[in-house]
């Protein structure tokens, strides 16, 4: 496995320690179809949380908030709307599309809500 790959697992599961610390229930993790990927799928107060997480050192010259591009939100987006059609029990939740940024230090930043 790729140092890089090492690292975003490493990265997801510190991820998803935080989130079932918080209180959330972790129904998926790297949930793939063809078009994209949802790293962590979270349920919590009639919430569904579908969380990109980003391992990044800010030393890299910017933020990771800054990957959240008009293509990636589109296919966040796909990825969850085939969800629903695979689980309509799913469709009476709140959406709410995030960003998990581990730093080099393992320091969790949450970002809920991002679009």
């Amino acid at each position: 496995m790729k140092e890089k790959s090492k690292l975003g697992k490493a990265g997801e599961g510190i991820a998803a320690d935080y989130l079932e610390s918080e209180g959330h229930w972790i129904l998926f993790q790297n949930y793939r179809k063809a078009y994209g990927e949802l790293d962590i799928i979270s349920f919590k107060d009639e919430t569904l949380h579908c969380s990109e997480v980003k391992t990044w050192n800010l030393s890299s010259g910017f933020h990771p908030l800054e990957c959240f591009h008009e293509t990636k939100r589109r296919r966040m987006r796909k990825v969850y709307y085939y969800l629903l059609k695979e689980i309509p029990a799913f469709y009476h939740l709140t959406p709410s599309f995030n960003l998990i940024h581990i730093s080099e230090k393992k320091e969790v930043r949450f970002y809920s809500s991002i679009f």
